[in-house]
């Protein structure tokens, strides 16, 4: 179905306001695979085929390597991103003289959304989709004459919202040689050619607007890491690999699900839904709960990990890690806690290329990067970012960001004198009691 019909994947932007992670947004991992693959393979489903994938220097190679039977992948590098528009051009030769649908990379929404344009398709007639929100995003909305578009306002302000639609990226093109043409035509001086495009296109054709309402999670901040890892476990099917070795004591409560060569020491209680990846290891006494843990992870003892994503070869012992991102690579020193919660159980707020960024979360906890270590005995206080290859020292409060290739430590005053008191032991007596 769909014979000609291009996905223009627009995977080119370079996310400064993704840090501190280091890969890319689109090829960001959730149960073990990017997010544009799962993506992809959801386009599959719903009949598409063709895809033209929109990266830039920095994520070509890797996505070049992607690799599904059923779908035909061709990649255009982005030379200078810059914008949507931008990227739309640069994927023009390999669209013109057909139909195109445009869509970001990284955006997760209901599987029955792709079945849904699947069919308006068939009616050959341009279309948005507008997401129903009932708070505010720094996003376009959509302005709407019956359901027929007529503007994009793009990022109007708390409160001067001119509907409750904002605009989503599956935008239709029954010939991609027009509105290409409008991409041309437009001008502004503000980052919004492509929204700016399509307002004059919307004057020159009819174009429908799709209302949705389901599970939408974009991928435009750190922390949306973990409203990405909610609607992905939210789909989760239970079930183990094989070699799988369940000591004794071990609960598993709720949707969980374990990969191969997996060991779960004991008196362990998995609180579903959970991913374990394979070849990871929980240590005895855990508490793992509502999480995504990648593989070659290794949870030391008494260690409890709550609605967290782990990433690949993370290592800890002891520690409580709460509504936290960590990347990759990561390693924990005994009783080193990452706090999510403030005193004043306020929302967090985080520093975004100079601006300060309400989260909208009264829990978060660390966002590290790649290749990180940290101390023994170490505090890491709520919405921290840390950023990759430093190194954090033992006994600290880490309370600010900390900024890539970092080396943080602190000394703790202290004075030794000579002792002039005896030791004297009351052990056996407190033995004997128990």
């Amino acid at each position: 179905m769909n014979k000609g019909l291009s996905i223009v994947i627009l995977a080119g932007g370079i996310g400064k306001r993704f840090y501190p992670f280091v890969t890319d947004k689109s090829m960001f991992p959730f149960l073990d695979e990017p997010i544009i693959m799962t993506n992809i393979r959801k386009f599959v489903r719903a009949g598409f085929t063709r895809f033209v994938i929109v990266t830039n220097d920095t994520n070509d190679k890797a996505i070049r390597s992607l690799r599904l039977p059923e779908a035909m992948i061709e990649t255009v590098v982005q030379k200078n991103p810059g914008g949507m528009a931008d990227a739309v051009m640069s994927a023009s030769p390999h669209v013109l003289g057909g139909p195109m649908l445009v869509v970001n990379a990284e955006d997760v929404v209901d599987e029955s959304l792709y079945t849904s344009l699947a069919s308006r398709i068939r009616k050959k007639q341009p279309f948005v989709v507008g997401r129903v929100v009932h708070d505010y995003f720094d996003l376009g909305y959509l302005v709407l004459a019956s359901d027929r578009l007529v503007n994009i306002v793009e990022k109007p302000g708390r409160g001067n919202e001119p509907s409750n639609l904002v605009n989503l990226v599956f935008h239709y093109f029954p010939y991609a040689d027009n509105f290409i043409d409008y991409i041309k035509r437009a001008k502004t001086t503000r980052d919004d050619l492509y929204e700016q495009a399509l307002n004059l296109f919307t004057k020159a054709f009819p174009v429908s607007v799709i209302s949705y309402d389901g599970v939408w999670s974009p991928l435009k901040y750190p922390w949306h890491t973990l409203d990405m890892m909610r609607a992905m476990l939210a789909t989760l099917k239970p079930g183990k690999g094989t070699h799988v070795d369940i000591r004794n004591n071990v609960i598993l409560e709720g949707p969980v699900r374990i990969g191969n060569n997996v060991k779960v020491f004991e008196n362990t209680k998995i609180v579903g839904p959970t991913y374990i990846g394979d070849n990871t290891i929980i240590g005895s006494n855990n508490i793992i709960r509502e999480s995504m843990i990648g593989q070659h992870c290794v949870t030391g003892f008494n260690t409890d990990i709550a609605r967290s994503y782990i990433g690949d070869n993370c290592w800890f012992h002891s520690n409580y890690i709460g509504d936290s991102v960590l990347e990759g690579n990561v390693g924990v020193g005994a009783g080193t806690v990452l706090a999510n919660f403030r005193l004043d159980e306020g929302e967090i707020q985080s520093s975004i290329v100079g601006d300060r960024v309400n989260t909208n979360r009264n829990k978060l906890g660390a966002m590290i990067a790649r290749d990180v270590r940290i101390g023994v005995n170490t505090s890491i206080m709520p919405g921290v970012k840390i950023g990759t290859n430093s190194l954090i020292g033992a006994g600290l409060v880490i309370d600010q960001d900390v900024p890539e290739h970092s080396f943080c430590m602190g000394k703790q005053p202290f004075e030794i004198k000579k002792n002039t008191r005896k030791v004297t032991s009351q052990r056996a007596a407190y033995k004997a009691k128990l």
